[in-house]
């Protein structure tokens, strides 16, 4: 059974399960990173068949560190096969000194959003104390390909607002139990480790027990997800 990692900061634990790594363009680590290995995001082919081995990778600007100017390497690798999801991106309220710095994450999301249509890859967002503002964009946007909001804690009646309008939720190690419920029925449920320390596998476990049902039974759900709309292996 493959497991999948919707969402984390580090690779995955063992061999054969799939981690979605997200990298923030605005970190100059990352830049770095990337500019010393041209590359880094692509496939290398062996015989017949591209075998990828650096991982799957979505790339962004997080709202915390909103600037446009990084905006282009975004779009420079979007392509590339091995980034599967635009983002992590959104809107944070919290992390907004003023109205102006919030306009600039809504045009900053908006413009990842874009770009998530263009390329037809998924877009991971981040949403703090902003769900009107990014449900209004959403509207404007009309977007074909799905929307993951990553490390959702909010409750049932949250969730179903947003699974109702096309969105997917993703859990973590945090959550009420409510709301995966409704994930879950509505077939909108993911899985992620974000930036802790701790194995995909045990999420899957803990989540299935708090649904009260077969791992097996989630699994085949996320993977139906990977494999039709990240069309991963």
């Amino acid at each position: 059974m493959t497991y999948y990692d919707i969402h984390t900061h580090q690779p995955a634990q063992h061999p054969g399960d799939i981690a979605v790594i997200s990298m923030d363009l605005s970190s100059e680590p990352v830049r770095k990173r990337i500019l010393s290995n041209r590359h880094f995001f692509e496939k290398q082919v062996s015989g017949q068949h591209s075998v990828q081995t650096t991982g799957y990778y979505s790339i962004g600007i997080h709202p915390r560190h909103a600037d446009m100017k990084f905006m282009g390497s975004v779009r420079e690798h979007a392509n590339q096969p091995a980034i599967v999801a635009i983002g992590e991106t959104g809107l944070d309220k919290s992390a907004a000194k003023d109205e102006n710095e919030f306009r600039l994450q809504q045009k900053l999301f908006a413009a990842h959003a874009e770009l998530s249509e263009d390329v037809r890859k998924p877009l991971i967002i981040h949403c703090v104390k902003a769900w009107g503002e990014l449900l209004h964009i959403r509207k404007t946007i009309k977007p074909t390909v799905p929307w993951i909001i990553h490390g959702f804690r909010g409750n049932d009646i949250l969730a179903s607002q947003l699974i109702n309008t096309g969105l997917y939720l993703s859990f973590g190690t945090l959550y009420h139990t409510t709301a995966l419920k409704v994930a879950w029925q509505e077939q909108r449920l993911l899985t992620e480790t974000d930036d802790k320390d701790v194995d995909i596998r045990n999420i899957y476990k803990q989540i299935a027990n708090d649904l009260d049902i077969a791992e097996k039974t989630l699994s085949e759900t996320i993977t139906c997800f990977f494999k039709t709309r990240l069309a991963l292996p």
